[in-house]
């Protein structure tokens, strides 16, 4: 029989060491996770594609057929699909990491293992929920006949891009929640804010141009368009320079966000 011992730490960063051998444990969660997420619904796992179509038929309706708000001169479905699956999953990775610390009290407190877990099995569900959209978006693409050759190899870098960055915010927020539960009322308004100045539902082209440069600050500019590139022919490619601040940004945060963690983890646990 093994006995571990909890003890205080001063490390800088979570054991990772620790949470790969345990990584069977992440996958049970995540597994738990989208099962009790879609429990007592008559559609089930379906309600994963039916979401973001809507939101995209939405968009395309409303923004695209009636307003004909500029998509950069690409068929305006294809141009609010492929912001609407970097949105989504974006979305739904924060949301779900942020409140996940807090939402495991029952086991957290009841056994050990490595914590840091239970946001990285967050993370995977949004990945989980990703794969059958993207699928759906590549039979789309095909039908419109815009398929873009070589660069949709780099798709999923972008999605992945994305879903990392929602992983850093998620981990700030997760532990911050644990203390301060006015978080979870922050963060929605958050994100709705953030979804507006996100190119997901229009094209940069209709911001005046002394807002241009703050529009471009958003860190998921970069990954919206090299996303879109990447999956559709006639989608202009990225700036290098765009794409390489949305790198740096979640560097940064996923650094600070581990940081922050492996510092206030025991102090969030207690407060739970």
């Amino acid at each position: 029989m093994s006995v571990t011992e909890i003890t205080s730490t001063r490390a800088l960063f979570p054991d990772l060491r620790e949470a790969w051998h345990h990584r069977h444990l992440g996958m049970m969660l995540a597994r738990r996770n989208i099962k009790a997420r879609y429990m007592q619904t008559l559609l089930g796992s379906v309600w994963i594609i039916i979401q973001p179509l809507l939101l995209t038929g939405m968009l395309t309706l409303i923004l695209g057929m009636l307003l004909s708000v500029p998509s950069d001169g690409l068929p305006y479905l294809l141009f609010a699909f492929t912001g609407t699956i970097i949105w989504s999953t974006f979305q739904r990775a924060v949301t779900d990491t942020g409140i996940s610390l807090a939402g495991s009290g029952n086991i957290i407190l009841k056994v050990y293992f490595p914590r840091i877990l239970i946001p990285i099995s967050s993370a995977l569900t949004a990945l989980v929920d990703l794969v059958p959209v993207y699928a759906v978006l590549l039979l789309v693409v095909a039908a419109y006949g815009q398929f873009p050759g070589w660069p949709i190899l780099l798709s999923p870098l972008f999605l992945l891009l994305a879903l990392v960055m929602a992983f850093a915010i998620g981990l700030w927020v997760t532990v911050l929640d644990a203390v301060f539960r006015d978080m979870r009322m922050v963060v929605p308004s958050a994100l709705q804010l953030i979804f507006y100045a996100t190119p997901v539902m229009y094209s940069e082209s209709v911001a005046p141009e002394r807002w241009v440069i703050l529009f471009r600050l958003n860190p998921l500019f970069g990954l919206i368009k090299g996303f879109r590139w990447s999956m559709v022919a006639a989608s202009p490619p990225p700036d290098i320079l765009d794409v390489a601040w949305s790198c740096g940004f979640i560097a940064l945060m996923l650094a600070a966000g581990l940081a922050l963690f492996a510092r206030l983890e025991n102090f969030a646990v207690d407060r739970i």
